[in-house]
């Protein structure tokens, strides 16, 4: 499972944005459709709905905002999700319902494809099918109970605090780094956005270069290609600011984040 988020050629944490159906981007991209992704789980979050707590008071009480806007609906605050260990479990959860949902699309794809003939082939995939299955509505009923998770709803995560390390090393030697701490919610958000910027950047030459190759030169492993004068600036910037070069690895850690929902559209 991933418990942290490596900061890879510029490629940041979400700020928001996890989508409730299937994922066609990596982790650590934000998704297209802006919306949630998969499932919550808070520290306390339980109790507080069995105390009757609103969410304008528990907005208050953990100072976050009760509603986050969005063009397509806006969100309201389902949950606070407090330590490195609830948020590091927070994502172990979505990954496993992600990947769940993801293989079993595609497992039935390939089933509704394969030869009707194929009858001892058909059956095997069909046992793996069955399983998947199970243990997704296994993890899906254990969410719901827990964090009131549901497919019906899409999901926003607004990071607070957390911290951004750098790693030096292999293995058990591996040797990480606090080299910056976000505060708040806005502070994450522009070094998200200077993340995304520099992602773009190289999205853009990458398929610059693309469209001058052949169909059979696309097949080949690109070269290493030299930072733009666009890139260059905006790697300064990072490094003066952050102390982060968006060419390395590092890893972000959530140690508050706010989870928002919305009915999810049909």
């Amino acid at each position: 499972m991933v418990v942290t988020v490596l900061v890879s050629v510029g490629i940041g944490y979400f700020l928001g944005a996890m989508q409730s159906g299937d994922e066609s981007s990596t982790a650590a991209e934000v998704v297209a459709d802006e919306a949630g992704k998969d499932v919550a789980t808070a520290e306390g979050s339980t109790d507080d709905k069995a105390k009757g707590v609103t969410a304008a008071e528990l907005a208050k009480l953990k100072s976050v905002a009760e509603t986050v806007e969005s063009p397509n609906g806006d969100f309201s605050l389902v949950t606070v999700i407090e330590g490195e260990e609830q948020n590091r479990f927070l994502r172990s959860s979505l990954q496993a319902v992600t990947n769940q949902r993801r293989n079993l699309a595609m497992l039935g794809q390939k089933f509704d494809q394969m030869d009707p003939k194929l009858v001892q082939q058909r059956e095997i995939l069909a046992g793996q099918i069955n399983e998947i299955r199970q243990a997704l509505q296994q993890n899906l009923r254990f969410m719901a109970q827990n964090f009131g998770y549901t497919l019906a709803n899409n999901y926003l995560l607004v990071p607070h605090n957390a911290t951004l390390s750098s790693l030096a090393g292999k293995g058990e030697d591996q040797i990480k780094t606090v080299i910056y701490t976000f505060a708040d919610s806005e502070s994450y958000k522009k070094f998200q956005e200077k993340t995304n910027a520099y992602t773009k950047l190289k999205r853009d030459q990458v398929m610059a270069y693309r469209e001058t190759l052949t169909d059979e030169e696309k097949e080949q492993p690109l070269p290493k290609m030299p930072l733009t004068d666009d890139m260059k600036k905006a790697r300064k910037v990072m490094i003066a600011e952050y102390k982060c070069d968006p060419e390395r690895n590092y890893v972000v850690e959530f140690q508050k984040t706010a989870l928002y929902f919305r009915r999810a559209q049909q």
